[in-house]
């Protein structure tokens, strides 16, 4: 028997749902297990919606059909309506964040989000996604880190917070800079954990797991500045990881899988099903190569 496990879903828009959905179906098929068993899940941003899921118990094959579905006429006009009540500018959200006054520990990457405009688009429809209505209360073993726009450090709901609805947090780990709106909890504005680090694998060495299982789409093959970012702060927390004796399998799209995201899900829904499936058979690959057979018992 595996003797603690962790799961990790990165950052990853849209085409990260599928892919995340693809991964926890993989972890089924790999360690027959369910994704609701196990012990530790961090959600970052699109892995944030997916994990909240997880561990509400949503089957995957929910979520890889939600996400490829369309929005609905009603969705479409409620969206309309919000962005035009939003107020739109050009002028930086969070510019005190780009100055190095009391700065220390706050990366590149935080520093350029707090140049971006604020974003017009709401986050308020997360709270309809699959399982946030399941969560009465603060599930456990759930991690979703997202900035705190009034200091630029990441607050972890489930470690920092454990008094924030679900979907909120949510919310808050998903508000992406200059698209999203940033979302304000007691008064304090939220944006994209991944701003800070598109996975927060690190966060996983808390409970000493014999196995982390990290989805990663941000670190598809490509040269966005967003992807290198990515991939040093994967192999970072890949370290930390490995250090304390955990192996650590990264499932990450291929060149052919990582394509399918292109225009996903506006012009390309149909690709849902391939890339869920990729990614299954991916995290089935990646887990039996760190070697788990050994770990599981009869």
């Amino acid at each position: 028997m595996i003797e603690r496990t962790a799961l990790v879903l990165g950052a990853g828009g849209a085409y990260g749902w599928i892919f995340h959905a693809g991964v926890l179906r993989g972890i089924e098929r790999a360690l027959g297990i369910s994704p609701i068993d196990i012990d530790l899940i961090i959600g970052t941003s699109a892995g944030a919606a997916i994990g909240a899921a997880a561990r509400a118990g949503v089957d995957p094959d929910r979520l890889t059909a939600v996400v490829s579905r369309p929005p609905s006429e009603e969705d479409r006009r409620r969206m309309t309506a919000e962005i035009r009540a939003a107020r739109k500018s050009l002028l930086p959200f969070a510019p005190h964040l780009a100055q190095p006054l009391g700065s220390a520990g706050r990366s590149g990457m935080v520093r350029m989000a707090g140049l971006l405009p604020r974003g017009v688009f709401p986050t308020s429809w997360i709270a309809e996604f699959p399982g946030m209505d399941r969560h009465d209360r603060w599930p456990e073993g759930l991690l979703i880190p997202a900035v705190s726009a009034a200091t630029g450090q990441v607050v972890v709901f489930g470690r920092d917070r454990f008094d924030v609805e679900v979907h909120r947090a949510v919310q808050a780990s998903s508000a992406v800079p200059g698209m999203f709106q940033p979302h304000v909890i007691d008064g304090t504005a939220y944006f994209d954990g991944g701003v800070a680090s598109p996975t927060h694998a690190d966060l996983a060495a808390a409970i000493e797991p014999s196995l982390v299982v990290i989805s990663s789409p941000m670190t598809r093959p490509g040269r966005r500045l967003t992807a290198g970012h990515a991939r040093r702060r994967l192999a970072e927390e890949t370290a930390v990881l490995e250090r304390g004796g955990a192996r650590v399998a990264i499932v990450q799209p291929d060149a052919a899988t990582g394509a399918l995201a292109d225009g996903f899900p506006r012009r390309t829904g149909s690709n849902a099903p391939g890339i869920a499936e990729a990614a299954a058979e991916a995290t089935v690959q990646s887990i039996t190569e760190v070697g788990m057979t050994d770990l599981i018992g009869s």
